[in-house]
């Protein structure tokens, strides 16, 4: 695949939108593949709407503004709003890396349906109103190993995929408030034919979510229901 659409979910991002905006100029700057950004605006502010049409004189850059929804309600939508069979995800305060995507994008059809990367995770702490990095880690994940996958997340945040899978695994849960991604890589295991690609695919900037527990707990029990009826 030649061409990839990113989807990005916006809700109250006025603190991470200005670097987010830095970022993707550079991104395209430097990307000799075709590509869109799909940015999903959720009752945006006048501060983020303000950039949001600075990014929109761009021809690579779509604004679709809503109504509060779930993030992977938003999802849903971008990658129906998608333009290519190529599909990822950038939130906007983390960063893309424009090699990993174009080896992606050179695996995905041919070789494989989903692919995933390597990553870095830094988690922040904030002291006096400076943010310091407190933890900052490369992330490798394993081989696609079908049942691992179906227990464990291990696709990453910046998962890539093409639009044929996405129909025939279905939608992003919406029930899910932080584990959607996880519980859509879990079906899609089942089916799907995963390949993981040996280049870093962007900085991840995360935190602990006390839903994180609970939510996996319901994906393992799905998962043990696709193990049961498995002929």
């Amino acid at each position: 695949m030649k061409a990839v659409s990113i989807i990005s979910s916006l809700y109250k991002t006025e603190r991470f939108i200005q670097n987010w905006e830095k970022d993707i100029r550079q991104f395209a700057s430097k990307s000799d593949f075709r590509f869109e950004i799909i940015a999903i605006a959720n009752d945006p502010s006048e501060f983020e709407i303000n950039i949001l049409h600075r990014l929109e004189e761009e021809s690579w850059f779509r604004l679709v503004i809503t109504q509060r929804e779930s993030l992977y309600a938003s999802w849903n939508r971008g990658v129906q709003e998608a333009n290519y069979d190529a599909i990822t995800f950038w939130n906007v305060d983390d960063v893309r890396y424009v090699n990993a995507i174009q080896k992606g994008l050179a695996s995905l059809g041919s070789e494989a349906d989903v692919v995933y990367f390597p990553f870095i995770y830094k988690r922040y702490v904030n002291i006096l109103g400076f943010e310091f990095v407190a933890k900052r880690i490369t992330v490798s994940p394993l081989e696609f190993d079908k049942k691992r996958f179906l227990f464990e997340m291990h696709c990453g945040p910046f998962f890539m995929f093409t639009k044929d899978i996405f129909e025939k695994v279905g939608s992003f849960d919406v029930s899910f408030i932080i584990a959607g991604d996880f519980e859509w890589c879990a079906r899609a295991s089942t089916t799907a034919r995963f390949m993981k690609i040996e280049e870093k695919s962007g900085t991840l900037s995360g935190g602990v979510n006390p839903l994180q527990e609970s939510e996996n707990a319901r994906i393992h029990a799905q998962s043990n229901e696709i193990l049961d009826t498995a002929p």
